[in-house]
């Protein structure tokens, strides 16, 4: 697969010769392509750990990482997501490293895929690469569709603004949008749930949705949110937008904020995860961050509309 497809992205869909069969947390992944299945089927709340733009391997941020994992540990998340912007070029080789070391032993998936400021060959080779002593790390750049039994979580690496990605790096472009929503109108057709998880975060109106920029303003991808406003994706977990990190909605059109700390799950949820950097981000609201993370449960029902989501976001440092 990095031969054929290791500077495509995002890839073609294709389909393994062999699937290849891998044992995480005493249950096996069956990777069959872009496709990959859980056996057996997940059950109960999904609690997913989610670091957003870790960007470099300082020490400072080695430290929020594993302050992370410890978080991660106490909630007894189900999967780690790193949901791009993982590292610049020169730098990917030891972030992947740093990622490995911090959660590579432990006994849950790690999933991770591209942003806008990967090389995708680098992205491709590292994580390959860390993938040989870490066997629990997934590339989503390739598994574009986990299937966990009640919840597929999907996925769209890149950015879809060509002048906003490193040359070299994961560009989407209108078919690609296209090829999600028909994986989510499949998806809908099992009866199953769908999670989204994606770079960029959707078009919102104004200055309190989860693509608000300093300098530009609203700068989300308006395919994206055409798709979670037709209810194809009632939760979506983002990032990039760095400034407007930390905050969630129920509303993909309005993007009204949901107050946070958040007290009761909803049936609809879109979260801007932020970054999970040590190097200072100023935000909208004018203060700094030195790294955040979040926690996000989804709890299947018995149809995909009983299912409801939650987000607990966390400071990493002060």
């Amino acid at each position: 697969v990095p031969s054929f497809y290791g500077t495509i992205c995002p890839p073609p869909a294709f389909t393994l010769d062999n699937p290849v069969v891998k044992e995480v947390g005493g249950a096996r992944y069956i990777v069959r392509g872009t496709e990959a299945v859980r056996e057996p089927a997940f059950d109960g709340p999904l609690i997913i750990g989610v670091l957003g733009a870790v960007k470099d391997a300082a020490d400072d941020t080695r430290k929020n990482l594993q302050k992370a994992r410890k978080a991660f540990v106490r909630a007894k998340v189900n999967l780690v997501l790193l949901n791009g912007d993982v590292a610049e070029t020169a730098e990917i080789t030891d972030v992947a490293a740093m990622i490995g070391d911090v959660f590579g032993a432990d006994d849950i998936p790690i999933l991770v895929h591209a942003g806008n400021s990967e090389w995708t060959s680098g992205f491709t080779n590292a994580f390959f690469d860390l993938e040989k002593r870490a066997p629990n790390v997934f590339n989503l750049n390739f598994i574009r569709d986990l299937d966990l039994g009640p919840v597929h979580l999907l996925s769209l690496p890149g950015w879809s603004v060509r002048a906003f990605v490193k040359e070299g790096g994961c560009h989407y472009g209108d078919d690609d949008v296209a090829a999600l929503k028909s994986r989510l109108e499949a998806v809908a057709l099992e009866g199953k749930l769908a999670v989204i998880t994606a770079h960029g975060p959707p078009r919102g109106p104004d200055k309190k949705s989860l693509d608000r920029t300093h300098d530009y303003g609203n700068v989300g991808d308006e395919g994206l949110a055409a798709i979670l406003q037709a209810d194809l994706a009632p939760f979506g977990i983002f990032g990039h937008i760095l400034e407007a990190g930390g905050r969630a909605t129920v509303d993909a059109t309005s993007h009204k904020p949901l107050r946070m700390p958040q007290r009761k799950a909803t049936p609809n949820l879109y979260v801007n995860v932020g970054s999970a950097s040590s190097l200072g981000v100023q935000m909208l609201n004018r203060r700094t961050s030195r790294g955040m993370a979040a926690i996000v449960t989804i709890t299947p029902g018995a149809t995909p509309a009983d299912a409801r989501g939650k987000v607990t976001f966390l400071k990493l440092r002060r």
